[in-house]
């Protein structure tokens, strides 16, 4: 439809359909439009295409007859069904119609939805698994030019292993959506498994040792103790008149010395460590400067060794004092020019010696570094602590001591730094309790996931076995259509004539005949043609099939096809199918007519010229 106007009308039968014409008269822009009206997502319009607004098509889908109704806007544009034939939906312009969407969104059912039930194809029972749609299914049952024929399905550009053979199980009735829901099921839970397991070694990780082995139980115990031990504590504070009495005072001022005492004494132990920290240090950077030296060192001695290599193999002719010629030396341990005895050996040994020295120098030094470094973190280590300690008993006793406080405000000073401590305690617990109740929520989770993982791996190893039965019988079946097929093609193809097996790899995404997939570019569009209609031949006769018995061939003269081949090709599709006694529908386009076939049971329309084209625009 353009602008509301038809610029393409025709009626199909069912059976064979043949849509005949020049290259370049719109035989492929019908196929297209028919694959976009029964759900495919295509926008790649020609020119006269892009002209049309509108695609609106009469189907039977099963029992039921749907008239249906497409804007071309977007290959994902909903499809607006009305229940009935095209005459009665032209009497409804708006009543009467209800959109669907292409693809299932929530709770709305999809077109294809609505297809599928029609048609008796199992549908999709998790959301993940409704990404079978009829376009899918279409990619199997339309044979275009832009596909390359060595490929099984249309061709697009986002496409998955999965869904190939998920497709093509369905079609042959091999396990319906059963083995791919179950597929996509382990896979989601063992990439939440994964996460699962990295997020509890992290968390664990993070956690101190002791307190990744701690339970829940055992903290709701602390917790419980220590909020029994503040109620005490403030019971104490509120009793506080009561609680000090006379001999107390006594108490208080001893406790006050005692307490000034030990302040004194961690004081002294906090200097002498800071002492101990400023002595290691000096030494460590002087053991880092020897060690420095040393490895210098190391490095000289290799230069001075390599030198002296060259140097002990340089001739010398001439006198360097007075330049008069030198009577070299025929003993090989004797010095040139001054004839003193040499000893090679020796000299190289005094290297190794000396490298070994310095090395062992260096392993003790590098050795000695490390322990200082090690004492030197541990002393600061210990110093924050005791320093931190300090700080803490300085603040208790300031409270507690200092100024005009007594015993009893001394009394209510300990109680309420006791509670203080009490809350902190508790503050600490919860947040170990917030960890530790995450690490058994990831644990119990981990642990559910494998119990699901292994019962999804079970359930796919059980419908696999159950499947290969049902592939076994299908594709078989298909196989011997397809080499009957072959086998009847003209002598062009050697392996054709001999073929055994034509093997069907939906997941792959190809075809082979008995092992072998590469053949002539005719040859491979033969193949390809005949692998497709063998399928609809064979769910002809096999209603185990979920195919729709439906096929749309755009290619059989693709690549160089030889008139008489197509010819040939066209009446083995006529012959073959008017055998079926199920219902079916197969439309072809051809530029090379077979005359014996121009018969009004199969044309439709006229045969189309780059005068007479298929779109009147």
């Amino acid at each position: 439809m353009s602008r509301g106007q038809p610029v393409y009308d025709e009626r199909f039968h069912e059976g064979v359909n043949i849509i005949r014409g020049h290259n370049g008269s719109g035989k492929s822009t019908i196929a297209d439009f028919i694959f976009f009206i029964l759900g495919g997502e295509f926008d790649d319009w020609k020119d006269a295409a892009s002209r049309c607004d509108e695609v609106q098509a009469e189907i039977s889908a099963g029992p039921t007859t749907l008239t249906l109704r497409r804007s071309t806007d977007s290959k994902l544009a909903p499809i607006d069904v009305f229940f009935g034939d095209a005459e009665a939906a032209m009497r409804h312009a708006l009543e009467g119609w209800e959109r669907f969407p292409i693809r299932r969104r929530g709770t709305h059912d999809s077109f294809s939805q609505l297809l599928f039930r029609n048609l008796g194809i199992p549908e999709a029972q998790s959301e993940k698994a409704s990404n079978i749609t009829s376009h899918q299914i279409l990619r199997l049952c339309y044979s275009d030019q832009r596909t390359p024929s060595s490929r099984l399905f249309r061709y697009e550009g986002f496409d998955t292993q999965g869904i190939r053979e998920a497709v093509g199980d369905l079609i042959c009735g091999i396990s319906g959506y059963e083995a791919y829901e179950a597929s996509l099921s382990l896979r989601d839970k063992q990439r939440e498994l994964e996460e699962i397991s990295g997020s509890l070694d992290a968390l664990l990780k993070a956690l101190p040792p002791d307190q990744a082995l701690r339970t829940p139980q055992t903290l709701y115990a602390q917790m419980q103790e220590l909020r029994a031990q503040k109620e005490t504590l403030q019971r104490d504070a509120a009793n506080v008149d009561s609680n000090v009495r006379p001999e107390e005072i006594r108490g208080f001022l001893k406790e006050r010395t005692e307490a000034q005492a030990r302040l004194e004494k961690a004081r002294g132990r906090t200097t002498q460590i800071e002492r101990t920290i400023v002595d290691d240090e000096y030494e460590l950077r002087e053991i880092e400067a020897f060690k420095k030296y040393l490895v210098d060192l190391s490095e000289k001695l290799k230069i001075a060794e390599k030198a002296s290599e060259v140097i002990g193999s340089i001739k010398i002719t001439h006198c360097p004092s007075c330049g008069k010629p030198v009577q070299s030396s025929e003993n090989p341990n004797e010095c040139d020019l001054c004839k003193s005895p040499r000893d090679l050996v020796q000299e190289k040994s005094r290297y190794g010696r000396i490298r070994f020295d310095i090395d062992a120098q260096i392993r003790e030094t590098t050795q000695l570094e490390e322990h200082k470094i090690a004492g030197v973190a541990d002393a600061k280590r210990k110093l924050r602590y005791l320093n931190r300690e300090h700080e803490t008993e300085l603040a208790e006793f300031v409270m507690k001591y200092s100024g005009a406080n007594g015993p009893r405000e001394a009394y209510l000073a300990s109680k309420n730094s006791a509670i203080g401590k009490t809350d902190t305690e508790l503050k600490y617990l919860t947040r170990d309790l917030d960890a530790v109740l995450e690490v058994d929520r990831l644990r119990s989770r981990r642990t559910e996931l494998d119990a699901e993982v292994q019962s999804l791996k079970n359930r796919a190893e059980a419908l696999n076995k159950a499947s290969q039965k049902r592939r076994n019988v299908a594709l078989g079946r298909v196989s011997e259509i397809a080499v009957s097929l072959l086998h009847a093609d003209m002598d062009r193809q050697e392996e054709f004539t001999a073929a055994a097996k034509v093997e069907f790899a939906f997941a792959n995404d190809a075809m082979s005949v008995d092992g072998k997939v590469n053949f002539a570019e005719s040859s491979n569009v033969f193949l390809k043609n005949s692998a497709i209609l063998s399928l609809l031949l064979a769910a002809g006769v096999d209603r185990e099939f979920n195919h729709p018995r439906f096929l749309l061939l755009d290619n059989i003269e693709d690549k160089g096809m030889e008139l008489e081949r197509s010819h040939l090709f066209q009446k083995l599709i006529v012959e073959r199918a008017t055998e079926l006694t199920a219902p079916f529908q197969i439309i072809f386009t051809t530029s090379m007519m077979n005359p014996e076939l121009e018969l009004d049971d199969y044309v439709i329309g006229p045969a189309y010229t780059k005068y007479r084209r298929s779109l009147d625009l």
